[in-house]
């Protein structure tokens, strides 16, 4: 698939920064957590040409997302040095802030992140943040300014594909973890079981990777009779998820960013949210139905108005893709780069 338009601003924004040395810091590289970020941003930087290296515990490769950087045991990080080093969690902190680099950055990835409380006592650590409001927050708690790093969607990857996408039955898509309370899953699938007869037919599908040691999410799931469970999705699976469901559904709390909301609407497929993680690209009635409270009651409501208005489930898959756009893995890492250049500059005037 061509770049868009704003794919090659944002690859000409990053040329313009010079060659850098990147490092990235993770805990693991499982498909959970802030993973995909540090993946897609090393990819996205490594397309633009600078020099990107993941540390992590055991070095090895992801296995289920390609990676185009070089990836090293965490050990490793204190032998070697960088320009930019970026952690994404508390837990690989205390060897981040070893590392020799010319900047660090601590980037928050989720509200009452543990690892901000050390990032915003060290006035040498320059923070970031994967949504607007999280980053108000934190600026409001550190007193100094937060990097804007708001946004997150490969839209080469997730993109429509009106084909698998059957007329009947309505598909309403779901993300199936629940070893957290904040995916809200539990809450979705009783607002569904709540719906009255007046609504069209439709089936439930719920997704999960489950980490190892992570219980099986189907035991005790609240599930109605139209649900089944798809464990462990290739990524070509999960896009084809997306692609055939007519009907998102994302009810968390205290998140960063949404990657699963927004991934659904580059697919189009209609999203009906909470605002927690999504309020940068979910705008009320053009282009999500954005749920006010994080309550059953108000989850069906906005289940029950996308499976009975076709032209709203319509118009509101036509504006997702264009939205996503806006929020791709090159332009963030661009302006990312962009805004820490310029952080550099600041510091050493």
């Amino acid at each position: 698939m061509d770049a868009t338009p704003r794919e090659c601003a944002a690859r000409r924004a990053s040329a313009s920064v010079q060659r850098m040395n990147i490092a990235t810091f993770l805990p693991h590289v499982g498909v959970f957590g802030g993973v995909r970020r540090a993946l897609e941003l090393g990819n996205a930087w490594a397309a633009a040409g600078h020099d990107v290296t993941l540390y992590h515990p055991s070095g090895e490769a992801p296995a289920w997302l390609p990676y185009a950087g070089r990836v090293a045991p965490l050990a490793s990080a204190e032998r070697e040095a960088s320009e930019v080093a970026v952690c994404l969690d508390p837990h690989s902190w205390s060897t981040f802030r070893a590392h020799r680099s010319d900047r660090h950055l601590y980037y928050c990835v989720i509200e009452k992140d543990p690892g901000a409380v050390a990032a915003i006592a060290d006035r040498g650590v320059l923070l970031a943040a994967n949504s607007s409001a999280l980053r108000r927050g934190l600026e409001r708690r550190a007193g100094r300014p937060v990097l804007d790093g708001a946004g997150g969607i490969n839209v080469t990857q997730f993109r429509p594909d009106p084909a698998r996408r059957a007329a009947a039955p309505l598909r309403v898509l779901l993300n199936g973890r629940r070893s957290r309370r904040k995916k809200g899953t539990d809450l979705i699938l009783r607002a569904l079981s709540g719906l009255g007869r007046g609504t069209p037919g439709f089936e439930v599908v719920l997704f999960d990777t489950p980490g190892a040691g992570d219980p099986d999410p189907r035991d005790g799931a609240p599930l109605p009779s139209n649900a089944r469970y798809v464990l462990g999705p290739s990524q070509r699976e999960l896009v084809e998820l997306y692609q055939g469901a007519h009907v998102f559904i994302a009810a968390e709390r205290k998140a960063g960013w949404c990657n699963t909301a927004l991934e659904a609407m580059a697919c189009g497929c209609a999203v009906a949210c909470t605002p927690s993680g999504t309020a940068d690209f979910a705008r009320g009635e053009e282009t999500a139905v954005v749920v006010p409270l994080r309550h059953a009651w108000f989850v069906r409501r906005a289940a029950a108005r996308l499976l009975a208005d076709a032209a709203l489930r319509e118009r509101l898959a036509r504006a997702g893709p264009g939205e996503a756009e806006r929020w791709s893995w090159p332009v963030l890492a661009a302006r990312l780069l962009e805004q820490i250049s310029a952080a550099a500059t600041v510091s050493a005037a």
